[in-house]
């Protein structure tokens, strides 16, 4: 099975919902007829519509305008869309959330981020528990938000569950400063686990000269570097190929050896009829 994938690498108004929710729109729009893109799957950064400034994060909870925005853009482009994350109001406090819409607009599930970065001051919201395997049309998808990448043991959770992802995520708002740590763990993660690995930033200016690194990048399930962008606005767009992941892991039966399998995370699988994350 074989399925395109668009990632779009933008920067952040920070606390300017409506001109970012406008800038993501004009820029999609562009990217897709521009270059004549038919992209099954869309990707976004981290807390895009508010941008990676948590001590506005409280002021900036959404009950649902992001993921009613994202709904339209879904139907209105027929695209299955991994929304990077917004903070969002729940009957539990306020999560740093990936909301995944699927092409006729529904809403598939949410993963909250589990592992909040607290030197920048995430600590004012509440962390998720549950990692979660999406499967959008067929498609296999462990997600993780920014910060996540640096638990290898979140993604062998995947990996060892009982549908292992075809493709491994994170969505992130990274710092420029340590962008070649970002490549270099995203490298890893797709060599452990033999999947596809998209590691998908922010770019621009943050604050006072504090930059998001750009630099997203994808890799191919042994590892192999497929696309990096530098620290500028961009896209990746790439046919991820299901075939190629049986391919590896059959060749090299490195999931099947494994023998710690006490990782203590409880995966929750994502699909149509299941219950939502």
């Amino acid at each position: 099975m074989k399925k395109n994938i668009l990632a779009l690498q933008i920067p952040s108004l920070i606390g300017q919902e409506q001109k970012n929710f406008q800038n993501l729109e004009e820029y999609l729009r562009s990217v897709l007829f521009d270059f004549n893109l038919k992209p099954d799957f869309l990707f976004l950064p981290e807390v895009w519509t508010a941008g990676w400034y948590p001590e506005i994060f409280p002021a900036c909870a959404d009950e649902g305008r992001t993921v009613d925005f994202l709904c339209a853009l879904a139907k209105k482009y027929s695209l299955n869309i991994f929304g990077g994350s917004f903070i969002r109001k729940t009957d539990n406090g306020l999560k740093n959330s990936m909301p995944v819409i699927t092409k006729d607009g529904s809403i598939l599930g949410f993963y909250d981020k589990i592992h909040l970065y607290t030197p920048d001051g995430e600590g004012v919201i509440s962390h998720g528990k549950n990692p979660c395997i999406f499967d959008v049309d067929g498609l296999l998808t462990g997600v993780s938000i920014c910060y996540d990448i640096r638990f290898p043991e979140l993604f062998r959770s995947y990996a060892l569950s009982e549908t292992p992802p075809h493709l491994l995520v994170n969505l992130s708002a990274w710092p420029y400063s340590r962008k070649e740590q970002y490549v270099h763990m995203a490298s890893s993660r797709a060599i452990e686990n033999q999947a596809y690995f998209l590691a998908l930033s922010q770019c621009g200016e943050i604050k006072n000269g504090v930059f998001n690194a750009g630099n997203s990048c994808v890799f191919d399930p042994m590892g192999n570097l497929l696309f990096r962008l530098d620290e500028n606005r961009g896209f990746i767009y790439f046919t991820l190929d299901t075939a190629e992941v049986d391919k590896v892991r059959n060749t090299y039966p490195n999931l099947k050896n494994a023998k710690v399998h006490n990782l203590g995370f409880d995966v929750q699988y994502c699909g149509r009829g299941s219950l939502k994350c």
